[in-house]
């Protein structure tokens, strides 16, 4: 029976291996039948001995061993102990005599671990320890291919008991998990530990190298240690669902920190451990498939943690004799590529999880090597860049970097006398790297990513994409600032005096064109890193936390420079450098660098220049205003005298630089607006300077900046996203600004004014003047966004005020080009805030006017532009009409004016919007009704920006006094909730958006006073929402039930609304037990649970009394247990919706939860 069987499987296999066009799909079928049924036989071993002792197919061999594993779990309690046992036994019998595929020897070790596991519940580990005991002696005795295999074993038991997702189903619940994984770190672990390193240990003295099988015996031996030191330990004072959730993530980039318990210690503080560790991968370095896991192994014994190592001694002699092996080891050794990103993190791990006080006692090997293995991975890391493959040493030097910052940050470890030397080196080497010869190595390598001078066409921005690095590079040069600033000066002199011999030689040859492309790249990059050396904030943007670092202040008090010398260098009087300040005499010469540039662009050699060179000199002078401009002595706790007087606030000094960075804005944006990086970044310098100092601002009063606003005035060429920004900081300016400064100011906008008017009186609609008004549109949108607030109806609000007012008829007249129909929307949607928090009632009636007639010249022309919705998702017409651009800002103008207007203290106004949103939800219901009953598969979430808006304002209507939005909010969310269904789930922000929507009705008291209809609705969609991956909708589903029962509790348990309520209790404890709801949502549910039994008290022993039936029927056993943990979730709560019991029951549901999820859970 048994050979017709095997052969008929064979046939099968046979079929299903086949190529498709060698056989049928009734053939395909019937041989997948054929496995179907095998699969479900019954007490299979028998059969499956002869199979795997005959059968010659591999995937017959597979299939039977998969049967074996699947019928022991299947049949365990009807086997007894010599069953499974005499299972076992032949199993490894069968692997140490025969060879198999891998995938087959995989699956019958795992199914011998499954035996082991199983077997442990009852015998409390005695197979399992025999076992073990067996496996070591195949292991230390050839042939080496049982002891391979016995190694395999090892890791399949370690496996099976780590509780991974690469566990088997062996049909335990989770406690039963849980217990037999603590014995076995408490029982076998550390002996596993003890003997594989023993053997590693045999193997190395042996003397043989690591090749053929002998590596692959190795290999096997290291992995069970890395498996060890990477090992998950379960704390004995974490609940299981804490245990679960950590358990879950079982597959981080970065392994967790070595924490071992206190009966490792007798192990893991064995001095000669650590050196067999590292002897190990002196060993193996050569062989990569080796060396990886060795590595991992030194990094985690880097991180050792917790109570094995709790005295400080304990502690401080661990890292000593950690950091001797591994300096021993770096002697010995010199490290390849891959090494190097090991021995990054482990001094990434060393810093991290030892005191920097314990760190600076190290040897002084362990700084020196950590600057040498810097600075070669800087010099390797720029020549990845150029080849674009590998990035190994870019990823070593970031974490190389990363250990430096910690370094020298930490005011408890290295002295700064100790750091100095190894940051110049590290300094010295990142700068020679980024220069071109003389000074520096760029371009000498062949493909080292910087062979090519500097680029004014790159798609990222250099000054963002080199931050972090420069930013550490920064801190280690302030460690020295005498020999960096000295430094840096120099090269910035000599370059800055070599570019301006090459501009005076007139028509450029092709020879000095090339060295000036190779100036700008250097001055590039020295300007990058004096940017970062000068200031601690790369970025320019948050004043509050840019003052001049505390080494650079101290550094200028020490000079103790002379101040006249001093100042009159910094503005170029005098270029004597005898007795100044070294840092003002960095930032004159940056300041000089500046005024040369600008002289060019005046002389007509903006074609010779480089726009990206433009754009770093204008982030340098802005990053360097946002720390040294306007210094104010309480910020700091001692200040530099020459600082002080030159850039303290209203100092002549300051007054200077400014109108020099105004003077740089004007010139850049004449002869550079066409450059756009070189733009932008000067535009970003002129608003820092208009947003930094609103109280003590020299900008609007230096004439350089009123030449600026006259020649923005008087027209130009600036494209509209310049123009829009300039007339921003305009506008910011304006609005604390005074006298005939504002005076100038706010000529700008009386200029936009006029052209504005003049293009509306033009007849003739032709491209041009629609481009021209849009552009005008858009300066109105910088103006409004820049206004700080509308307090008065000044001469600046007024002429917003008449822009405004022309915004109906604009969309009126071109409501067939959204070019422009879309900026007078952005229009209105930017004023919205300020115009709707101004004081004068006057003025927000004007504004709602405005709204309203916008809406109502909107509705006219769009109502009837489509007939149907497009089935294509992906086309921009399937956003309301071929214009989606122009409908999300109509909606989000509604969504930002909503919540000022739904608080104005005139009932008038607020019914008036509220009649206007009603209109809105009716035109877009009209023409979107397929939009929201569906959601396709594969619709991308942008598509439903305008519902996300829709839902904002639905959000806001429901903030009015004494329900005045009420009939817009309902009638907005009736619009809405089909949307909730199943599909909505995938898309996770628009969920989001739904459930918080649903949650902050509830808590305005609106979901109550909807119809019942409509409440069920509401019912509908939270019951989807609990079942929810996202723990964020869960839980604001959850708010929202603990909230509608607060009010349920007033109507009574027989209310309509109460009794629909009450229908989501048994959905929501049958998630809760089955662990089908998210762990960060637990304390919600439990809330949500106690809500709901305060509106029905009897409840909760209602649900119990169905559960436990439930269970009567399919698992009895487990029924007592279940009634004890009931008993303990109510035991000594009153639900009565106070506080103490609230506490109380959430008390006793952790416990519950613990009770049940241990015998409820089966894996």
């Amino acid at each position: 029976m048994s050979d017709s069987a095997i052969q008929t499987l064979e046939a099968a296999a046979q079929i299903l291996m086949a190529p498709p066009n060698l056989v049928t799909p009734e053939q395909r079928h019937q041989a997948e039948s054929v496995f179907l049924e095998f699969r479900t036989t019954k007490n299979p071993y028998q059969l499956c001995r002869e199979i795997l002792e005959k059968s010659t197919s591999e995937y017959v061999l597979f299939e039977a061993a998969g049967l074996i594993k699947a019928g022991l779990i299947r049949e365990w309690s009807l086997l007894s102990k010599e069953d499974t046992s005499s299972i076992r036994e032949y199993l490894l019998n069968y692997l140490l005599r025969k060879e198999n595929p891998p995938f087959v020897k995989e699956r019958l070790l795992q199914t011998i671990a499954v035996i082991i596991k199983r077997g442990s519940v009852d015998d409390g580990g005695r197979e399992r320890k025999a076992l073990l005991a067996e496996l070591e002696k195949i292991i230390i005795s050839p042939p080496i291919s049982q002891q391979k295999l016995a190694c395999s074993l090892i890791l399949a038991i370690m496996q099976e008991f780590a509780i991974t997702v690469k566990t088997a189903d062996v049909g335990l619940i989770w406690e039963v998990h849980f217990r037999l994984k603590k014995s076995f770190e408490t029982l076998n672990l550390k002996r596993i530990f003890r003997f594989a390193i023993g053997v590693l240990e045999q193997i190395i003295r042996s003397g043989h190298p690591p090749e053929g099988e002998q590596a692959m015996l190795t290999k096997q031996l290291i992995t069970i240690i890395e498996t060890i030191l990477c090992w998950s330990h379960v704390s004995p004072l974490l609940s299981k669902r804490l245990i679960g959730a950590f358990e879950a993530i079982y597959e981080s980039e970065t392994a967790p920190a070595l924490r071992l318990s206190m009966n490792w210690r007798d192990t893991i503080m064995k001095p000669e451990l650590i050196a067999l560790f590292f002897e190990l991968h002196i060993y193996v370095r050569s062989n990569p498939e080796l060396a990886n896991p060795s590595l991992t192994c030194l990094v985690q014994l880097a991180s050792l943690s917790g109570v094995v190592v709790s005295a400080s001694n304990l502690k401080q002699q661990y890292l000593e004799n950690y950091v001797n092996n591994f300096l021993r080891m770096l002697s010995f050794i010199q490290p390849n590529h891959r090494e190097m990103l090991g021995i990054s993190e482990i001094y990434r791990r060393l810093i991290q999880f030892f005191t920097p006080t314990l760190i600076a006692g190290t040897p002084p090997a362990f700084l020196q090597y950590l600057t040498t293995y810097t600075c070669h991975c800087i010099r390797g890391s720029i020549i990845e860049e150029g080849l674009n493959e590998d990035t190994v040493l870019r990823e070593a030097l970031n974490k190389f970097l990363h250990t430096w910052s910690s370094l020298v940050h930490d005011v408890d470890g290295y002295t700064t006398e100790t750091l100095q030397n190894p940051c110049i080196e590290v300094f010295n080497t990142y700068l020679q790297c980024r220069l071109a010869p003389p000074d520096g190595t760029r371009g000498l390598e062949a493909k080292d990513g910087c062979d090519e001078d500097i680029k004014d066409d790159i798609e990222e921005d250099e000054r963002q994409l080199h931050n972090e690095v420069l930013m550490t590079i920064g801190a280690m040069a302030r460690k020295a600032p005498a020999h960096c600033c000295h430094l840096l000066f120099t090269l910035l002199q000599d370059r800055s005096k070599s570019q301006l011999q090459l501009m005076h030689t007139g028509k450029l040859p092709v020879s000095s064109a090339d060295q000036l492309s190779m100036l700008f790249e250097d001055l590039h990059w020295i300007l990058m890193i004096i940017g970062h050396f000068l200031s601690t904030d790369g970025s320019g943007e948050a004043r509050s936390e840019a003052n001049v670092p505390s080494e650079l202040m101290q550094y200028s008090i020490r000079e103790n420079a002379n101040i006249d010398a001093s100042l009159r260098y910094l503005v170029g009087e005098t270029t004597t450098q005898d007795n100044i300040d070294p840092i003002l005499k960095l930032i004159g010469l940056i300041i000089r660098i500046n005024e040369w540039e600008c002289a060019a662009l005046e002389a007509g050699f903006g074609g010779v220049l480089s726009p990206e060179l433009s754009a770093t000199v204008s982030w340098l002078l802005k990053v360097w205003a946002n720390s040294y401009l306007m210094l104010d002595p309480a910020d700091y706790t001692e200040m530099s005298t020459v600082l002080e007087c030159a850039f303290r606030q209203e100092s002549e000094g300051a007054v200077w630089a400014v109108r020099r960075l105004a003077k740089r804005a004007g010139i850049v944006l004449k002869h550079l607006s066409a450059q756009p990086v070189a733009a932008k970044h000067v535009v970003q310098l002129l608003a820092h300077l208009a947003y930094a100092y609103p109280n003590r601002n020299q900008l609007a009063n230096c004439e350089e900046f009123v030449a600026l606003v006259a020649w923005e005035v008087s027209g130009n060429n600036l494209p509209g996203d310049l123009r829009k920004e300039l007339h921003k900081v305009f506008a910011r300016l304006a609005s604390y600004t005074e006298g005939e400064a504002k005076n100038c100011l706010v000529a700008s906008t009386a200029a936009l004014q006029q052209k504005l008017l003049a293009l509306l009186s033009v007849q003739e609609d032709t491209e041009p003047v629609r481009t021209a008004l849009a552009d005008i549109l858009d300066c109105y949108c910088g103006i409004s966004e820049g206004m700080l607030e509308i307090a008065a109806m000044d001469e600046q609000v007024t002429m917003l005020y008449n822009a405004l007012d022309k915004v109906p008829a604009i969309i009126f007249k071109y409501h067939n080009y959204p070019g422009v129909v879309l900026p007078a929307l952005n229009l209105l949607a930017k004023s919205a805030k300020n115009a709707m928090h101004c004081q004068n009632q006057d003025t927000v009636n004007k504004f709602v006017d405005i709204c309203q007639t916008t809406f109502e010249v909107y509705a006219r022309w769009n109502s009837g532009k489509i007939s149907s919705i497009p089935q294509d998702v992906e086309e921009e017409a399937y956003d309301y009409h071929n214009y989606p651009g122009v409908v999300l800002p109509a909606l989000n103008l509604l969504a930002k004016s909503a919540k000022n207007a739904m608080h104005c203290q005139n009932q008038d106004t607020v019914n008036k919007f509220v009649d206007i949103c009603q209109t809105t939800f009716e035109v877009y219901a009209r023409w979107n009704s397929g939009k929201i009953s569906s959601i396709p598969q594969d619709v991308e979430e942008e598509a439903y920006d305008d519902i996300i808006a829709l839902m904002e304002l639905v959000r806001w209507l429901s903030c009015g006094a004494g329900g005045s939005g009420r009939g817009g909010c309902a009638r907005g969310l009736r619009l809405l909730l089909p949307l909730v269904t199943p599909a909505l789930l995938a898309l996770p922000t628009l969920a989001h958006s739904a459930f918080r929507l649903l949650r902050d009705l509830e808590q305005a008291d609106e979901l109550t006073n909807l119809p019942i209809q409509d409440f069920n609705m509401v019912i509908a969609a939270l019951r989807i929402g609990l079942t929810a991956v996202s723990s964020d909708v869960s839980t604001l589903c959850c708010e929202t039930i603990v909230g509608l029962s607060n009010r349920a509790q007033t109507m009574g348990e027989d209310n309509r609304y109460s009794v629909a309520l009450l229908s989501l209790a048994q959905l929501l404890l049958m998630l809760i037990l089955k662990m089908e709801i998210p762990p960060d949502s637990i304390p919600a549910a439990g809330a949500a649970i106690y809500s709901l039994t305060c509106v029905r008290p009897s409840l909760l022993e209602g649900l119990a009394r169905q559960v436990i039936e439930a269970f009567a029927a399919n698992d009895p056993a487990n029924v007592p247990r279940l009634e004890d943990a009931f008993r303990l979730l109510t035991n000594g709560v009153l639900f009565d919706g106070y506080r103490p019991h609230k506490i109380r029951f959430q008390d006793n549901f952790d416990k519950f939860l613990s009770s049940v999820h241990g015998f409820l859970i089966v894996k």
